[in-house]
């Protein structure tokens, strides 16, 4: 269904947009008893027993298990009409997003992200728990105060006891995320273990170092992808010019990618002490150059070790005393103070801030010259004040919102307000619960827009989450809103995939500028997801990207009640959890 009264659903909740949705839906929502914010997992209407199972199954898993590395779980409601679970909110996003930001991560970050998921595994492993899908959509993050960063492990969707049946091993194999499963994932289930989760753990770090994963694997080549993780060795890891690794973090990637389970590094005691030394090394600077290509069958025993039989593991164990020398010098505690994410990017210099006539396209087809911002060479633009003008909103009545809430998932082609068609200069449909508008013409814009029921004097929200798709990275797309659409008038909160955003209006066909293209960091660039958010509170209007106020204008009135879609030039963006809130 195209709209939904979120609250028949979920009871005590207001759903505030979408997190993602891979097997099962993320949502935002806040609590109305008391406020806090939270995330609400759920499947769809009719999800077949097995999921609901797994369903069931992490549900009692999170709940027996509170650890600060862990993400809580707050409610479950698994005999709803909508299943669903009520977890805590984790603002910053998965490491995919970060990964996605930055390529790789700095070496201090990467330690302490080891830290924070050792410290998680050892609390699942302590209840007899494996969770069998350790990667980086599964491991959250977010920035503490002081600047540091805090990850917590989430989705035991496929986690099992040790003690479990083979068949929920079987269910779980089926679903498998392949770049991250270790050997005895496909060739031994029933071995399926602890050490399992460290080879998880091992793939993660070496992604975040290097922004590859040893095996990736190719659609329809499984069987060779297999043949690699059992058989092949780790490739030697390729770092970023000017980059090496502290002597302890690659011992640690090492023991952790061995390809036996029984010889792998998974005893946490171990895990941490390699953990505090490449934190000391890489304070110090002390570097390695990388190994050469070897297969791994080297057993690791934390230390102090039983007399050593192998050649490997004399010179492990004398490492490991040496760097116990220099630890005596530095204190662990100083080591947090260098976990900054790596190479922070700066948005390249394109500023589409000129302004001239353009033709302008509805989406019905209708076209009349009308001013319009696209990409051009930057020309100097007066400034002007941030009272936005009086007009006097429209008063017929427009879409009905339930319980003074508008919600389109997108999800149902057949019950859509929304503007559906292609021409030669345009394309606008529906797929997998997106909405889709392709412009063909670099000159035009684009827009589809709605009129609702709502009185625009008083408190309103639009909010949308909007991915941009394609090369036109400095073209800007976003939302409309207090529009007229006889007059061809309207506001507009912009932004594009290379980290700017402005705010402006068309009036007496006259675009005016409120905020002019400004650089803002909390823009996830090229293909991100950003949720764009416009609030009115009482005089003020507050523009939000992903949560974060941008800005805050003030508000003397608008054009009318007509609130849509924006996309300008010839560019992709698809728009996904279409939210206005207000009333009459």
């Amino acid at each position: 269904m195209a709209t939904s009264i979120f609250r028949e659903y979920f009871k005590g909740y207001e759903i505030l947009g979408e997190l993602g949705r891979g097997n099962a839906r993320v949502l935002k929502a806040r609590s109305l008893q008391t406020g806090e914010l939270v995330a609400i997992k759920h499947f769809a209407f009719n999800t077949e027993p097995d999921t609901l199972r797994r369903f069931q199954r992490e549900s009692e898993i999170m709940k027996s298990i509170q650890h600060e590395y862990i993400v809580k779980i707050i409610e479950v409601h698994l005999d709803a009409e909508l299943p669903y679970i009520v977890m805590q909110l984790v603002e910053g996003g998965d490491l995919r997003s970060l990964l996605r930001m930055h390529h790789t991560l700095d070496i201090a970050t990467v330690i302490r992200l080891a830290h924070h998921m050792t410290e998680a595994l050892d609390a699942i492993h302590a209840k007899a728990v494996v969770h069998r899908d350790v990667k980086p959509e599964n491991i959250m993050y977010r920035r503490l105060p002081t600047g540091e960063i805090h990850f917590l492990l989430t989705d035991f969707g496929i986690a099992k006891l040790r003690e479990q049946s083979d068949t929920i091993t079987v269910t779980g194999a089926s679903m498998l995320t392949y770049d991250y499963a270790s050997p005895e994932q496909f060739n031994q289930s029933k071995n399926v273990s602890t050490p399992t989760d460290y080879y998880s753990l091992g793939v993660v770090i070496y992604e975040c170092l290097t922004g590859l994963v040893p095996f990736e694997y190719e659609q329809d080549d499984l069987l060779m992808h297999i043949n690699r993780v059992i058989a092949s060795p780790i490739p030697v890891p390729r770092l970023p010019a000017h980059r090496s690794l502290p002597p302890s973090l690659m011992l640690l990637m090492e023991g952790l990618l061995t390809k036996q389970g029984s010889h792998r590094l998974a005893d946490p005691v171990q895990v941490r002490h390699l953990l505090k030394m490449a934190a000391i090394e890489d304070l110090r600077g002390i570097r390695t150059l990388p190994p050469a290509e070897q297969s791994e069958t080297v057993k690791y025993v934390a230390p102090p070790p039983p007399p050593p039989t192998k050649k490997r593991e004399i010179t492990f164990i004398a490492v490991v005393l040496l760097l116990i020398s220099v630890a005596i010098f530095f204190s662990w505690t100083t080591l947090v103070k260098s976990n900054a994410i790596a190479a922070e990017t700066t948005p390249p210099d394109i500023k589409p801030s000129h302004v001239q006539e353009v033709k302008y396209n509805i989406p019905s087809g209708k076209r009349k010259y009308l001013a319009a911002p696209i990409q051009a060479p930057a020309i100097p633009i007066e400034p002007v004040q941030e009272d936005i003008p009086e007009r006097t909103p429209e008063t017929n009545p427009g879409i009905t919102l339930n319980n003074g809430v508008y919600y389109n998932d997108f999800s149902d082609p057949q019950d859509t307000i929304w503007d559906i068609g292609k021409d030669e200069t345009s394309e606008f449909n529906l797929a997998d619960g997106k909405y889709i508008m392709k412009g063909l013409a670099d000159s035009l814009s684009y827009s589809t827009a709605a009129k609702f029921n709502l009185d625009i004097h008083k408190d309103f929200t639009i909010m949308a989450n909007a991915t941009h798709w394609g090369d036109s990275a400095g073209d800007p797309f976003g939302l409309n809103f207090c529009g007229d659409q006889q007059q061809d008038s309207y506001f507009v909160f912009y932004i594009t995939s290379n980290g700017y955003y402005s705010v402006g209006a068309l009036i007496k066909d006259e675009w005016k500028v409120f905020v002019d293209w400004t650089p803002s960091a909390n823009i996830r660039p090229d293909a991100g997801m950003n949720m764009l958010t416009v609030e009115k509170h009482g005089t003020v209007l507050r523009f939000l990207i992903n949560d974060r106020l941008e800005k805050t204008l003030s508000f003397t009135g608008g054009f009318g009640n007509y609130f849509g879609l924006r996309v300008d030039g010839a560019q992709t963006v698809s728009f996904d959890q279409l939210i206005v809130k207000g009333s009459q």
